[in-house]
This record gives C-alpha cells, sequence and structure tokens, in this order.
C-alpha cells in the first residue's frame, strides 16, 4: 500500500501545475486496484482542463504501471501489468491523477491489462489519443467499424480530412481512419512530418504554414474525384477558450479546415469535429478522450450525452488492444524526463504547442 508521503504533480484552481507532497492512504475497494506507476504520458488536457473548472486534483489522465493490491471484486492481480487513464471529472478524489507515484485504477472502463508484444511506453500514450478519435469517428460523426462491432454509415469512399497529423491525436487519426476505410485521407503538418504521417496512412499530406494551403488541399480533392466533407481537426489552433491565447490576425485551424472541404457539398452534409468547441460555428462539434458510463458525462458537469458514446468508444480500443500487433504503429517519438519539476516543465511546453510527432512520458519515481 501507498502509505507514505509521495510526490505529485498538483493541479491548482490558478490553472497553474507544481509539485506537492501527497499524504494518503490509497486503498483500493470493489473493484478497483492500487497500481504502482511506472510512466505517465503527458497531455494539453493535463493544463487546459483547470480552464474548464477542473482542479484541484493530481494532474495527469494516461498510466501504466503494476497493479500492488486489489479490491475484492477487481478483475485485475497482484503483479499484473495495467495500462488506462483516470476519470475527468470535478472534484474528484486525490488518488485519481496520473502524475503521481500510486494511484487507483477505478474499475474496468478506463483500464486494460497489457497485452503480449505492446511495451509499456507505447501503451501509456494510447488511450487519450484512440479515444478521442473513436468519439469523433464512431460517435459525432457516426461512421461504423463493423471489426469491433460498431454499428453506424459505412466509410467505403469517402474522403477524410486530419488537420493537425503531428499531433498525437492526429497520428492516431490517420491510423484509425486507414483502419475504418476511409479514402483519401489528406493530413496537414510541417514539411519535415510529411514522410513519417504517410507511413501511417496519409494518402496526401500539406504544409499548414503555406498561405494557400486551402486551396492547395482543395486541388487535391478535385484531383481524387472525391467530395471533401468530413473534416476532423486534432489541433484546434487559434480557438479563443479554454486558456487559448490567439495571435492578432490568427486563423483558427478549424475556419481553414471547413473552408477546405468542397464548396458543392450543403452545409448539413457536413461533418465537422474538433478536440475544442468552436462557439462561432455550430457545425463542428466537439469530442472527448472519455466518456463515462451512462446518460450524464462527469468531465462536463453532469450534462446529457447518448448512453451508447462511452460503450462504442471502449468497443473500439478493446479490439484494438486485441489487435495492436497488426493494426497500431508507434507513429511519435517517445521522449521519457525524469522528476517532477521536469514534468511541470514539459507539462508547460506541451500545452503550449511544443510537442510535434513525440509523445513525452514522466518516469517514476517522481
Amino acid at each position: 500500500m501507498a502509505t507514505e508521503t509521495q510526490n505529485a504533480i498538483f493541479l491548482g484552481p490558478d490553472g497553474e501545475v507544481d509539485v506537492k507532497k501527497v499524504a494518503q492512504d490509497y486503498k483500493p475497494a470493489e473493484n478497483q486496484a492500487l497500481v504502482k506507476v511506472k510512466y505517465s504520458a503527458i497531455n494539453p488536457a493535463d493544463l487546459r482542463h483547470s480552464y474548464m473548472g477542473l482542479h484541484g486534483h493530481v494532474a495527469g489522465y494516461e498510466w501504466v504501471g503494476t497493479a500492488v493490491e486489489v479490491g475484492d471484486s477487481s478483475p485485475f492481480t497482484v503483479g499484473q501489468e495495467l495500462f488506462g487513464m483516470v476519470d475527468v471529472a470535478a472534484n474528484k478524489p486525490q488518488y485519481l491523477g496520473a502524475h503521481q507515484n500510486f494511484l487507483i485504477a477505478d474499475g474496468t472502463q478506463h483500464t486494460w491489462a497489457l497485452p503480449k508484444g505492446l511495451s509499456p511506453e507505447v501503451a501509456v500514450g494510447m488511450p487519450v489519443a484512440v479515444q478521442t478519435v473513436a468519439d469523433a469517428l464512431f460517435n459525432a460523426f457516426g461512421f461504423g467499424f463493423p471489426q469491433a462491432n460498431i454499428s453506424g454509415s459505412d466509410t467505403t469512399d469517402t474522403a477524410i480530412l486530419v488537420w493537425g497529423g503531428a499531433s498525437s491525436v492526429g497520428a492516431a487519426a490517420i491510423q484509425i481512419a486507414k483502419l475504418a476505410g476511409f479514402s483519401p485521407i489528406f493530413t496537414t503538418a510541417s514539411k519535415h512530418n510529411h514522410a513519417s504521417l504517410e507511413k501511417l496512412g496519409a494518402t496526401q499530406c500539406f504544409d499548414y504554414k503555406s498561405p494557400e494551403v486551402v486551396q492547395e488541399i482543395k486541388a487535391a480533392v478535385a484531383k481524387s474525384g472525391k467530395k471533401l466533407r468530413v473534416a476532423f481537426d486534432a489541433v484546434s489552433a487559434n480557438i479563443p477558450v479554454f486558456g487559448t491565447v490567439v495571435p492578432e490576425g490568427a486563423i483558427s485551424s478549424s475556419d481553414l479546415a471547413r473552408q477546405a472541404c468542397s464548396e458543392d457539398v450543403l452545409e448539413k452534409d457536413l461533418l465537422l469535429c474538433g478536440v475544442l468547441p468552436v462557439p462561432t460555428d455550430p457545425t463542428w462539434k466537439f469530442c472527448l478522450g472519455v466518456r463515462n458510463y451512462g446518460d450524464k458525462l462527469k468531465a462536463l458537469g453532469g450534462v446529457a450525452q447518448d448512453p451508447e458514446f462511452p460503450v462504442r468508444m471502449n468497443k473500439f480500443i478493446v479490439w484494438l488492444v486485441a489487435n495492436h500487433e497488426k493494426h497500431w504503429q508507434q507513429g511519435l517519438r517517445i521522449t521519457k524526463v525524469k522528476g517532477a519539476e521536469e514534468g511541470v516543465r514539459q507539462i508547460r511546453r506541451v500545452f503550449g504547442g511544443g510537442a510535434s510527432m513525440e509523445k513525452v512520458l514522466i518516469e517514476r519515481p517522481l
């Protein structure tokens, strides 16, 4: 049991992350497991969520480690390697935070046994990206994935644009879009990342810094003979929500992605989804990296949700984990850092957009 004081990275109400000493006797109950963390992974949400009123707790969502104690009805066993993500909610208990040495894996919805052949370093970076993409493609857009028994629209001959392919979510979106049958798959990224993204499944890449990027995408779409009506914004850049500072005159990635869609597609037929909401354009939907079971979404203060959405997300990631050897590539460079103070610095860097084709992990102990 984790009875001693431990270092933890704490997210305060002021939007700052700091190192604090945490003293709590974590005891797993029922289907929970006490996990000794090996790595936690950094996501922009680690800091961004403070601007959504989700703060005052240990920061971090993705983790991998070993079960050292389990509850009476836990499906896991002591010594078993596990990975997953903690819940997103206001006023959550201290034990639900990835950036500490021990945590409680609360139930089975977002906790998975580490399968043979999947390294801890790769597994720890999967949950947020994979589930975010699943929420966009299979929930917001309503497409199906029969391999995982997920019903929905057919993707055959459907073009898709992934804006921000070099982000962790964008790289996952390219792989998952290919698995789901989208074609062609267009994406934007810096030029030096194009070859890597094509290996993941992108049909054609475009430099998002080009002043002609929208016209370049439109020309490629026209050449493909398809219509572009599906766009996923994996970065939601320059949208003034949740702490984002927008430079004067900057155009948002959502505006650019929408402009790139085929002009003769009716607005009602557009399928647009991003990782952040777009207050000025209701055509855009907003996807999440985690949804609790039930018809009330804890991450957004109990707003209503389709209870099938979390079920569909879980079906997909369970399928992908089981089939990772054939269907998942580690497309991002893995950077490991040591120590809580360095972890804080890296959280700030990632939130500021400093990670490209990179997943940052914090080693233990903190």
